[in-house]
């Protein structure tokens, strides 16, 4: 039987016998629903031997159980018009089925089924597939400029390495390193069933009690302590069209108090089409057609970085005006109207999230596993508007600076070098 429940606003979250939590929030209005398992283990949790360990099972997952084959599995969804699938992040992984509302009992068997008697069938082809996978990314410039910066970033940590793994760890990895991994991890205590969408609650509940009631119970330790950040400047040549740029300075863990404005900060430099960056770089000067921002937030740590694709002989331009801009960021405060812009920028991107099941559901999860409680929409709005233009300007002084910047140029060198970080 499950524990007294916890009911907030809509979402209600109950903790089963076995240590499973389970999050609900039934929203009788639509017609669809998402159920996601949620494992807190990602490549983050990895050893170096087993680099790719996290992503390889997420593979295997699907590819049978005792009693249902590969086909059996995605067929028991797809035939009632729903979807699964899975992904694989540095902190978690999760697998999921999106399915009309009516489906959702069936979702959530299929995904207990996989998740407590999956047979890691098919390894060998699997192993090739995921090489393949690796080798794909190292074909497309924009994931490995990326996967070398934060290699450069964490060069000693799990967080360093790629969520796929190398070809070496692959290489080597045993059916029984799986294995062994999948037992260590994949406890009760360690898992989070959310559901969001048309549903009966209280079936759903039993439903989930019964399918996962089975599941071993425990909760392993999670690794400790944040990673240093390693600022660099590094310069690879390669035989292509273009130079890829990326750099990041140090960004928030999910704990940081200054998250919100963290998030301020990063979508004014480089979150749309009105930011510093697309409109500089982009729009005034017509240096690069991709130009962005992004924020990479993790349990223990985070970065703020930048990412743009330009000819060689833009690289120069773009690498003076892109800093050029991160100055005037740390030099002075966003004037107001840029601060409102870019707030109600955020504010709409939590609210119209809102009106997926998908997004429900993973914020629900996510914010359970990294919090202990679901942060409500509300919450977040709050936390964005109580930013201010000063407390943007001096996050950004605090930061951006030039021991805490490590970046990668990949293309053509052509006799140009960056030379250190212009701040």
């Amino acid at each position: 039987m499950s524990s007294p429940s916890i009911t907030l606003d809509t979402s209600s979250i109950h903790r089963l016998a076995n240590g499973l939590t389970v999050l609900l929030e039934p929203l009788p209005y639509l017609r669809t629903a998402s159920v996601g398992v949620w494992i807190a283990a990602g490549s983050g949790n990895e050893t170096a031997s087993q680099a790719g360990i996290s992503h390889f099972l997420e593979h295997l997952f699907f590819k049978g159980t005792a009693t249902r084959t590969a086909r059996q599995l995605m067929e028991s969804i797809e035939s009632k018009g729903g979807h699964l699938n899975a992904f694989t992040s540095r902190d978690y992984t999760c697998l999921y089925a999106k399915m009309l509302g009516e489906h959702v009992d069936t979702g959530i068997e299929i995904l207990a089924d996989i998740v407590k008697d999956s047979q890691l069938l098919d390894f060998e082809k699997e192993r090739n597939v995921i090489l393949e996978e690796i080798a794909s990314i190292d074909d497309v410039p924009e994931d490995h400029v990326h996967d070398v910066l934060t290699k450069n970033v964490w060069p000693d940590h799990a967080l360093g390495m790629p969520i796929t793994g190398t070809k070496e760890s692959m290489t080597a990895m045993s059916l029984e390193d799986a294995r062994a991994y999948y037992q260590h991890w994949y406890r009760a205590d360690n898992l989070i069933v959310s559901v969001a969408g048309a549903f009966d609650a209280p079936a759903v509940l039993a439903q989930i009690e019964r399918v996962f009631d089975a599941l071993a119970a425990g909760r392993p330790e999670q690794p400790v302590g944040a990673p240093a950040f390693t600022a660099s400047v590094q310069q690879v040549d390669s035989d292509i069209t273009q130079n890829h740029l990326c750099f990041a300075f140090p960004g928030p863990g999910v704990h940081d108090a200054r998250r919100f404005v963290y998030n301020m900060l990063s979508n004014a430099l480089g979150g749309g089409s009105t930011s510093r960056l697309f409109e500089t770089i982009r729009e005034q000067e017509g240096l690069a057609y991709s130009i962005y921002g992004y924020q990479s937030t993790f349990w223990r740590t985070g970065a703020m970085g930048v990412y743009a694709a330009v000819a060689p002989e833009n690289l120069k331009k773009t690498y003076e005006l892109a800093f050029a801009e991160i100055r005037k960021l740390r030099d002075e405060p966003i004037p107001q109207e840029e601060l409102e812009l870019n707030r109600e920028q955020l504010k709409g991107s939590v609210l119209m999230a809102l009106e997926s099941t998908f997004n429900r559901m993973t914020r629900m999860a996510k914010s359970y596993m990294y919090h202990g409680r679901i942060i409500s929409a509300d919450e977040i709005i709050t936390g964005i508007e109580s930013v201010t233009a000063e407390q943007i300007r001096q996050l950004a002084e605090d930061r951006y600076t030039p021991d805490q910047c490590a970046l990668v140029s990949l293309g053509p060198i052509d006799g140009v070098a960056l030379d250190g970080v212009p701040l």
